[in-house]
């Protein structure tokens, strides 16, 4: 399994923008307890390991995305049937509210594995933090307004089948990174517990965004 890397970057273009802090959604269309910190404006995909080289473009309002595999850093295939291939993902997080509840704890990014049509509804935060790896993020000191980038992973499994007459391989079932979800840790914990009980890690985090990757040649 490809080792997560994680960088951040602030960028100033929209410096002197200040918000009111405003309240977001929960899964089921009810307002959320706190407002959300933050929300994830686009994630970009890079060609190999050149991360300004930007081959892909996402919105939470456009999740769909074609990943060509000749583009993944990391490529593996153990035999015939399976592919394991890893891109560089660029998040792009826009602060549009002050914490309420103190980070002491800090923030994580986390990145529940799984399918896009289920992932949503399936990422529970029956045991929190997570038990699969998280990658801690400075998101403390990110001033309301302004946006900052985190570098990351974007990884799958893939199952490749082989289609009649002339064996041509489709990549059509795979599992792999298509949530990512940052949390305030203290937020989250006071959400899923009494007398609040999150159940969902969509609802409990500051901001996420899913992916609905094509897996290509």
């Amino acid at each position: 399994m490809a080792i997560l890397l994680t960088a951040l970057a602030i960028s100033c273009a929209d410096h002197d923008i200040t918000e009111p802090e405003s309240n977001c959604e929960r899964a089921d269309g009810t307002p959320r307890l706190y407002p959300c910190e933050f929300e994830i404006v686009k994630a970009e995909f890079a060609k190999g390991l050149t991360i300004n080289d930007i081959f892909a473009t996402i919105t939470p309002q456009n999740p769909d995305v074609v990943l060509p595999m000749q583009f993944a850093w990391y490529r593996f295939s153990q035999n015939p049937n399976t592919i394991d291939i890893t891109f560089k993902i660029k998040l792009y997080v826009k602060r549009i509210a002050n914490a309420s509840v103190h980070a002491s704890s800090g923030y994580i990014l986390d990145k529940p594995t799984g399918w896009p049509s289920t992932i949503a509804s399936l990422y529970s935060t029956a045991f929190f933090p997570p038990l699969h790896p998280q990658v801690p993020i400075e998101l403390l000191s990110l001033p309301l307004g302004e946006t900052t980038v985190v570098i990351s992973d974007a990884a799958y499994h893939i199952m490749v089948e082989y289609l009649p007459p002339l064996n041509t391989p489709v990549y059509t079932k795979f599992t792999g990174n298509v949530l990512y979800a940052f949390h305030n840790i203290e937020t989250t914990k006071v959400l899923t517990a009494a007398p609040y009980d999150y159940s969902l890690g969509v609802d409990a985090s500051e901001a996420h965004i899913v992916i609905n990757p094509a897996i290509t040649e």
